[in-house]
């Protein structure tokens, strides 16, 4: 379909589903990875007292969550880098359908299809994609980290930050313009933050299960953070990737290649025996990963679940963006938000009642949902959907006025998660 009628394909339709879906499912199963428990690997210098128990069979109140962002990130890499094979199989189809055009022109037969496109091996198309998942990489785990302290729905929710540092970014950096009523966006988009931060810092008053609030507030803190650095990643990808010819697949799968190996190669070394932390005195214990791994059935579901629904959110993205329309992307990410705060409240309420997964509803709820209806309306407003033309000036002089004041990134636009 084109994006300009007023019917989507059926492709279209499956890939806004795709998205839907698989983006929920990230989040959830990221969420239900970090709140479940296992027994933490035995050993005797830290647990001198206990008798060495075998997997399953510690005592009830050894028993850890499962807060290892680092691993989350590398299966988020190992997700993305199946995309290469994606890209390698367009690959050799297009150089197979080549050579039998080639060899029915041979023949002298006149052939009315469409030759494939030639796809140019460059270097640069696959060294130059490391730096930006070097971002990725960091994003994606302090993001995490902040998810340990957070609701799900707190976490999507500040990720709205993203137009916020983007549009400091295209100033900055880029050299755009940012009009009045993007700015005017901005600020309505901070004060709905604020909303959803002090909702979620309110809320854990009183409540036995949840952090404490100076933790929450750091959890909201390093969401925040994170969503800086993914700013920062587009406006690398912008620098470095838009002079060189690559595909969507060939850039989401050697994304995750490098950034499964730099993870595994260098950073879980880093974390587990050279950066000091709560876990077993490490950053994170990679052995005591593998150990409560394997130690829970319900950590080897929840990862895959996580694999799946990562890999499929990448290919739902990209056909989503070649199918529809950016109001359509806009729309998708608050419709997908909901859905993920939804089913965490179901899952607290019906599938897992009153159990350590999942979220409950409580007096601040109503606040954050207030932040989310704001930050709606200013995503709205940012992108030009939302027209006030008796307070703002919306169209453009030229089109290359209209490339200089285009948004550095559009909700909808970050497939990782």
């Amino acid at each position: 379909m084109g994006n300009n009628t007023g019917k989507y394909s059926k492709k279209a339709i499956i890939g806004i589903l795709g998205m839907l879906i698989f983006g929920t499912g990230t989040m959830i199963s990221s969420k239900l990875l970090l709140d479940t428990s296992a027994c933490p690997i035995y050993r005797q210098s830290e647990y001198p007292l206990v008798t060495p128990w075998e997997h399953g069979e510690c005592p009830r109140y050894m028993k850890k969550k499962f807060e290892k962002p680092w691993y989350q990130t590398a299966v988020m890499f190992a997700a993305m880098s199946f995309c290469i094979l994606g890209h390698m199989f367009n690959i050799f189809y297009d150089d197979k359908k080549a050579k039998q055009i080639a060899a029915a022109h041979a023949r002298g037969e006149m052939l009315e299809v469409e030759p494939p496109k030639v796809v140019k091996h460059d270097w640069k198309a696959y060294t130059y994609i490391g730096v930006p998942a070097l971002f990725d990489m960091a994003a994606t785990t302090v993001m995490t980290y902040g998810l340990v302290l957070i609701n799900v729905s707190i976490m999507q929710m500040l990720r709205g930050a993203m137009i916020v540092f983007a549009s400091c970014f295209n100033v900055l950096f880029l050299k755009r313009k940012i009009r009045a009523y993007q700015w005017t966006s901005v600020c309505i988009t901070v004060a709905a933050l604020v909303l959803v931060g002090v909702a979620c810092i309110m809320g854990s008053k009183g409540d036995t299960t949840a952090q404490p609030w100076n933790k929450q507030l750091l959890g909201c803190l390093l969401v925040v953070c994170s969503t800086a650095i993914q700013a920062s990643q587009i406006v690398v990808e912008d620098f470095m990737l838009s002079d060189i010819n690559a595909t969507p697949l060939q850039i989401v799968g050697m994304e995750g290649i490098w950034g499964f190996v730099v993870t595994c190669a260098i950073c879980w070394p880093l974390v587990s025996f050279a950066i000091p932390g709560e876990d077993h005195g490490h950053m994170e214990d990679v052995a005591d990963t593998f150990y409560m791994f394997v130690d829970n059935s319900l950590i080897i579901v929840f990862s895959i679940i996580y694999f799946i629904a990562i890999l499929f959110l990448n290919w739902a993205g990209m056909v989503v963006t070649q199918e529809t329309s950016s109001v359509v992307r806009t729309i998708f990410e608050a419709v997908r938000t909901a859905v993920i705060w939804i089913v965490d409240l179901m899952i607290y309420y019906w599938f897992a009642k009153h159990s350590v997964y999942g979220e409950a509803w409580n007096t601040f709820s109503w606040i954050q949902l207030a932040g989310f209806i704001l930050l709606i309306f200013a995503s709205q407003s940012y992108n030009g959907y939302a027209k006030y033309p008796m307070l703002f000036k919306y169209k453009f002089d030229d089109d290359k006025k209209k490339g200089e004041d285009a948004p550095l990134v559009e909700n909808g636009d970050d497939l990782d998660q």
